[in-house]
Protein backbone atom coordinates (compact mmCIF):
# COMPACT_ATOMS: atom_id res chain seq x y z
CA UNK A 1 0.00 0.00 0.00
CA UNK A 2 1.81 3.05 -1.09
CA UNK A 3 -0.49 5.52 0.98
CA UNK A 4 -0.76 3.71 3.98
CA UNK A 5 -0.67 6.53 6.03
CA UNK A 6 -1.56 10.42 5.35
CA UNK A 7 0.59 12.82 4.54
CA UNK A 8 -0.33 14.21 8.32
CA UNK A 9 -0.35 11.03 9.93
CA UNK A 10 3.41 10.47 8.76
CA UNK A 11 4.53 13.82 9.90
CA UNK A 12 3.06 13.05 13.41
CA UNK A 13 4.91 9.54 13.99
CA UNK A 14 7.94 11.13 12.24
CA UNK A 15 8.12 14.19 15.12
CA UNK A 16 7.00 11.67 17.35
CA UNK A 17 10.29 10.05 16.50
CA UNK A 18 12.06 12.91 17.74
CA UNK A 19 11.25 12.75 21.05
CA UNK A 20 12.96 9.32 21.30
CA UNK A 21 15.92 9.58 23.88
CA UNK A 22 19.13 8.13 22.87
CA UNK A 23 20.44 4.86 25.03
CA UNK A 24 23.17 6.16 27.25
CA UNK A 25 26.45 3.41 27.95
CA UNK A 26 27.02 3.33 31.29
CA UNK A 27 30.49 2.38 32.71
CA UNK A 28 31.06 0.45 35.95
CA UNK A 29 33.33 2.82 38.33
CA UNK A 30 35.91 1.93 40.35
CA UNK A 31 35.36 -0.94 43.54
CA UNK A 32 38.44 -0.68 45.60
CA UNK A 33 40.67 -0.33 42.89
CA UNK A 34 39.20 -2.63 40.39
CA UNK A 35 36.55 -2.25 38.01
CA UNK A 36 33.08 -4.37 38.92
CA UNK A 37 31.06 -5.21 35.66
CA UNK A 38 27.75 -6.61 36.08
CA UNK A 39 26.53 -8.93 33.59
CA UNK A 40 23.03 -8.49 32.70
CA UNK A 41 20.94 -11.13 31.55
CA UNK A 42 18.68 -10.70 27.94
CA UNK A 43 15.24 -9.45 29.55
CA UNK A 44 18.09 -6.74 32.09
CA UNK A 45 19.08 -5.66 28.38
CA UNK A 46 16.15 -5.67 26.57
CA UNK A 47 14.46 -2.95 29.31
CA UNK A 48 17.61 -0.93 29.40
CA UNK A 49 17.62 -0.45 25.63
CA UNK A 50 13.46 -0.32 25.30
CA UNK A 51 12.31 2.94 23.86
CA UNK A 52 15.67 4.27 22.99
CA UNK A 53 17.61 5.17 20.56
CA UNK A 54 20.60 2.46 20.25
CA UNK A 55 23.26 2.44 17.41
CA UNK A 56 24.48 -0.72 16.23
CA UNK A 57 27.56 -2.09 17.00
CA UNK A 58 27.75 -4.63 13.75
CA UNK A 59 26.21 -1.38 11.56
CA UNK A 60 26.17 2.08 11.82
CA UNK A 61 22.63 3.04 11.70
CA UNK A 62 20.49 3.83 14.89
CA UNK A 63 17.59 1.31 16.14
CA UNK A 64 14.79 1.90 18.29
CA UNK A 65 13.10 -0.77 20.13
CA UNK A 66 9.41 -1.26 21.55
CA UNK A 67 8.59 -4.33 23.14
CA UNK A 68 5.38 -4.96 24.20
CA UNK A 69 5.74 -7.83 26.07
CA UNK A 70 8.15 -5.91 28.28
CA UNK A 71 5.70 -3.13 28.65
CA UNK A 72 2.63 -1.18 27.11
CA UNK A 73 3.19 0.10 23.43
CA UNK A 74 3.56 4.04 23.59
CA UNK A 75 -0.22 5.40 22.28
CA UNK A 76 0.87 6.49 18.71
CA UNK A 77 2.73 2.74 17.88
CA UNK A 78 -0.51 0.88 19.69
CA UNK A 79 -2.81 2.87 16.98
CA UNK A 80 -0.77 1.57 14.38
CA UNK A 81 -0.65 -1.69 15.82
CA UNK A 82 -4.69 -1.49 16.31
CA UNK A 83 -4.91 -0.55 12.66
CA UNK A 84 -2.73 -3.06 10.89
CA UNK A 85 -5.42 -5.67 13.31
CA UNK A 86 -8.64 -4.01 12.22
CA UNK A 87 -7.04 -3.95 8.58
CA UNK A 88 -6.76 -7.67 8.66
CA UNK A 89 -2.56 -7.40 8.36
CA UNK A 90 -2.79 -9.52 11.68
CA UNK A 91 -5.00 -11.60 13.46
CA UNK A 92 -6.89 -10.46 16.77
CA UNK A 93 -5.77 -13.07 18.53
CA UNK A 94 -2.12 -12.35 17.61
CA UNK A 95 -1.93 -8.21 17.42
CA UNK A 96 1.69 -6.58 16.62
CA UNK A 97 3.19 -6.21 20.28
CA UNK A 98 6.96 -5.38 18.99
CA UNK A 99 8.17 -2.52 17.01
CA UNK A 100 11.47 -2.27 15.55
CA UNK A 101 12.34 1.04 14.26
CA UNK A 102 15.61 1.66 11.87
CA UNK A 103 16.77 5.03 10.66
CA UNK A 104 18.64 4.63 7.63
CA UNK A 105 20.84 7.51 5.72
CA UNK A 106 21.10 7.99 2.32
CA UNK A 107 22.85 4.56 1.06
CA UNK A 108 22.06 2.54 3.74
CA UNK A 109 20.99 -0.92 3.92
CA UNK A 110 20.64 -4.34 5.48
CA UNK A 111 21.57 -7.66 4.84
CA UNK A 112 19.62 -10.69 3.55
CA UNK A 113 18.06 -12.22 6.68
CA UNK A 114 15.26 -13.63 8.38
CA UNK A 115 13.13 -12.42 11.31
CA UNK A 116 13.56 -16.05 12.73
CA UNK A 117 11.40 -17.87 14.96
CA UNK A 118 10.54 -15.55 17.79
CA UNK A 119 7.72 -13.90 16.10
CA UNK A 120 4.76 -15.58 14.36
CA UNK A 121 5.12 -15.28 10.45
CA UNK A 122 3.66 -12.20 9.38
CA UNK A 123 6.19 -8.69 9.24
CA UNK A 124 4.56 -5.51 8.30
CA UNK A 125 6.64 -2.38 7.36
CA UNK A 126 5.88 1.17 7.36
CA UNK A 127 8.28 3.50 5.55
CA UNK A 128 8.58 6.88 5.99
CA UNK A 129 11.31 10.10 5.73
CA UNK A 130 10.85 10.31 1.90
CA UNK A 131 13.06 8.12 0.36
CA UNK A 132 11.93 5.22 -1.70
CA UNK A 133 14.18 2.08 -1.83
CA UNK A 134 13.75 -1.48 -3.44
CA UNK A 135 12.92 -4.19 -1.21
CA UNK A 136 13.80 -7.54 -2.43
CA UNK A 137 13.03 -11.17 -1.19
CA UNK A 138 15.39 -14.07 -2.26
CA UNK A 139 14.49 -17.66 -1.37
CA UNK A 140 16.30 -19.37 1.40
CA UNK A 141 18.92 -21.81 0.40
CA UNK A 142 20.06 -24.43 2.79
CA UNK A 143 23.71 -25.17 2.00
CA UNK A 144 25.03 -28.07 4.25
CA UNK A 145 28.46 -25.63 4.00
CA UNK A 146 26.18 -22.02 4.66
CA UNK A 147 27.55 -20.47 7.04
CA UNK A 148 25.02 -19.06 9.65
CA UNK A 149 25.02 -15.41 10.27
CA UNK A 150 23.66 -13.67 13.26
CA UNK A 151 23.42 -10.20 14.90
CA UNK A 152 21.43 -8.51 17.40
CA UNK A 153 19.40 -5.35 17.44
CA UNK A 154 18.35 -4.47 20.63
CA UNK A 155 17.40 -8.14 21.55
CA UNK A 156 15.68 -8.31 18.47
CA UNK A 157 17.79 -10.72 16.25
CA UNK A 158 18.17 -11.66 12.47
CA UNK A 159 19.59 -15.15 10.83
CA UNK A 160 20.04 -15.56 7.08
CA UNK A 161 21.14 -18.56 5.56
CA UNK A 162 20.82 -17.01 2.13
CA UNK A 163 23.89 -17.23 -0.06
CA UNK A 164 23.31 -14.16 -2.49
CA UNK A 165 25.38 -13.60 -5.82
CA UNK A 166 24.89 -10.64 -8.14
CA UNK A 167 23.55 -14.09 -11.22
CA UNK A 168 21.38 -14.71 -8.49
CA UNK A 169 17.70 -13.29 -9.04
CA UNK A 170 15.55 -12.38 -6.22
CA UNK A 171 11.52 -14.20 -6.01
CA UNK A 172 10.63 -10.76 -5.57
CA UNK A 173 10.96 -7.30 -5.49
CA UNK A 174 8.64 -4.15 -4.18
CA UNK A 175 9.63 -0.54 -4.42
CA UNK A 176 9.17 0.65 -0.45
CA UNK A 177 7.79 4.56 -0.77
CA UNK A 178 9.03 6.74 2.01
CA UNK A 179 5.63 8.76 2.33
CA UNK A 180 3.69 6.15 4.39
CA UNK A 181 3.75 3.15 2.31
CA UNK A 182 3.32 -0.34 3.82
CA UNK A 183 4.82 -3.94 2.73
CA UNK A 184 3.50 -6.85 4.71
CA UNK A 185 4.86 -10.24 4.54
CA UNK A 186 3.68 -13.60 5.82
CA UNK A 187 4.19 -17.70 5.23
CA UNK A 188 6.12 -19.14 2.86
CA UNK A 189 7.63 -15.16 2.02
CA UNK A 190 8.49 -15.31 6.03
CA UNK A 191 9.68 -18.29 6.51
CA UNK A 192 11.27 -19.63 3.35
CA UNK A 193 12.47 -16.21 1.67
CA UNK A 194 15.21 -13.87 2.78
CA UNK A 195 14.78 -10.07 2.55
CA UNK A 196 17.41 -7.17 1.61
CA UNK A 197 18.05 -3.61 1.07
CA UNK A 198 20.95 -3.89 -0.70
CA UNK A 199 23.81 -1.58 0.94
CA UNK A 200 26.21 1.20 -0.28
CA UNK A 201 24.58 2.34 -3.00
CA UNK A 202 22.53 5.39 -3.58
CA UNK A 203 20.53 4.30 -7.11
CA UNK A 204 19.59 1.51 -8.30
CA UNK A 205 17.03 0.21 -11.00
CA UNK A 206 14.06 -2.12 -10.70
CA UNK A 207 14.28 -5.57 -12.59
CA UNK A 208 12.85 -6.38 -15.74
CA UNK A 209 10.39 -9.28 -16.79
CA UNK A 210 7.60 -8.47 -14.05
CA UNK A 211 10.07 -9.03 -10.88
CA UNK A 212 9.18 -6.09 -9.63
CA UNK A 213 5.48 -6.69 -7.96
CA UNK A 214 4.77 -2.86 -8.12
CA UNK A 215 6.45 -1.71 -10.98
CA UNK A 216 5.96 -4.74 -13.49
CA UNK A 217 7.60 -2.99 -16.78
CA UNK A 218 11.16 -2.68 -14.49
CA UNK A 219 13.72 -0.31 -15.01
CA UNK A 220 12.87 1.99 -13.37
CA UNK A 221 15.49 4.11 -11.22
CA UNK A 222 14.90 4.32 -7.62
CA UNK A 223 16.95 7.46 -5.94
CA UNK A 224 17.78 6.21 -1.87
CA UNK A 225 17.85 9.01 0.43
CA UNK A 226 17.05 9.15 4.49
CA UNK A 227 14.23 6.83 5.41
CA UNK A 228 12.91 5.50 8.67
CA UNK A 229 11.17 2.05 8.97
CA UNK A 230 8.72 0.87 11.31
CA UNK A 231 8.40 -2.92 11.58
CA UNK A 232 5.55 -4.89 13.07
CA UNK A 233 5.50 -8.28 14.37
CA UNK A 234 3.84 -10.55 16.93
CA UNK A 235 6.22 -11.86 19.89
CA UNK A 236 5.64 -15.18 20.67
Amino acid sequence: AQNFLSPTQSQQILSWLQSIPDYKHHHAGPNNGRTSIAKKNEREESMEHNGKWTRLKHANRKVALFDGTICNLPSVLQRLSNTLVAIGAFHPSHPPNHVLINEYQPGEGIMPHTDGPAYKSCTATISLGGSDVIFKLWPRQQHANSELHEHSASASTFTSTQSVTEDNKPSLEVILHGNGSLVLFTNDAYLNHCHEIREGILEETTSLNGVCGNDVDGGTLVKRGYRISLTFRCKK
